[in-house]
């Protein structure tokens, strides 16, 4: 039996191969009727079982990759996926019984950031063909957070071990020529990267969406975006704003530095803002402008030396139409 007293039946062993993959038991704990599950206020990795909230691999409580839980809830962990056969052992009786509490939990979120079941459908409609693209970018962000927390060589340091790049400036007196192991805590400040992504929002983007979908390409990397920088919302290592351009305005605010989305209602202002401006704008091209008004908007941010810079812009111009070099762009 386990500590709990339940029949050994429920436990889940996990086993890993020396390189750290997993190899996991084919049967998750045994199903009965769909739950919430615990919360853990820690939120420790549970893989398996049928007792907490956010888990993966397990039955009954809403988390990822098990089976029988009313809906999906990720906590940021790596997600252990059960086996088909075994999703199909869940009873017709606990499938109804999880849709009834994901419909209510779903109309308790829609109610609580004002959202409709109509709303909520045309968003779904986005996120679903760009889910896999948003956990594999929430996962580079992500380990690019873990990145920065562990241990690494600090250099330019008056003690510690000599740096070997660093023994010509020993010689001339310089002695700031060692390297040390620390942590961040010891380590200069982080620099913030900040990223003003300048997306196309102009009329031919609405024009020529029947042929080749680009409109929606563009709303969907929106998307991915918001989604994506949600994860890492509470670092200080990541910054972005999101700004369009079309015939009105080289410039038209998105999602502000400092207030970026956190819900999917204020994600899906932003996808409607950019449709309604793609339908309604003035013909014309402002991305050489757009471009340039993006890099001195990153440029004037902080005092230079401590953050990095960087813009990302998507534009469908017809250069050619409007007059403009491709060697502007370079």
């Amino acid at each position: 039996k386990s500590l709990d007293g339940r029949a050994a039946t429920d436990l889940r062993i996990e086993y890993l191969d020396s390189d750290g993959t997993s190899r996991e038991s084919p049967s998750p704990p045994e199903s009965s009727m769909p739950k919430f599950g615990k919360w853990d206020e820690q939120n420790e990795v549970h893989v398996g079982g049928n007792q907490w909230a956010g888990g993966t691999g397990g039955s009954d409580t809403a988390g990822l990759g098990g089976r029988g839980g009313p809906f999906r809830l990720d906590r940021g962990h790596r997600v252990h996926q059960v086996s088909d056969e075994a999703k199909a052992e869940i009873s017709d009786e606990a499938k109804e019984a999880a849709r009834q509490i994901a419909q209510k939990a779903l109309e308790e979120r829609l109610r609580e950031i004002g959202m409709s079941e109509q709303q909520w459908t045309m968003y779904e409609r986005f996120a679903s063909a760009i889910q896999e693209d948003i956990s594999k970018l929430r996962g580079i962000l992500d380990a690019l957070e873990l990145r920065s927390s562990e241990r690494s060589w600090l250099k330019r340091q008056s003690y510690g071990e000599i740096d070997d790049t660093k023994l010509v400036d020993g010689v001339t007196g310089d002695k700031y020529i060692y390297k040390r192991r620390g942590g961040t805590e010891d380590a200069p400040l982080q620099k913030t990267k900040r990223i003003r992504f300048v997306l196309d929002v102009s009329g031919s983007m609405y024009r020529f969406n029947g042929y080749d979908q680009r409109l929606i390409r563009c709303l969907e990397a929106a998307l991915l975006i918001m989604e994506s920088f949600q994860s890492i919302a509470d670092s200080n290592k990541f910054q972005y704003s999101i700004v369009g351009h079309s015939g009105d305005s080289p410039c038209i605010p998105l999602v502000d530095w400092s207030a970026p989305p956190s819900n999917e209602m204020e994600r899906l202002k932003v996808l409607q803002t950019m449709l309604a401006h793609s339908q309604y704008c003035m013909s014309g091209d402002f991305t050489i402008e757009a471009v340039g008004n993006a890099i001195d908007n990153v440029s004037s941010i902080g005092d230079g030396s401590e953050d990095e810079g960087t813009v990302i812009c998507l534009s469908d111009a017809n250069l050619a139409r409007y007059g403009i070099d491709p060697r502007q762009l370079g």
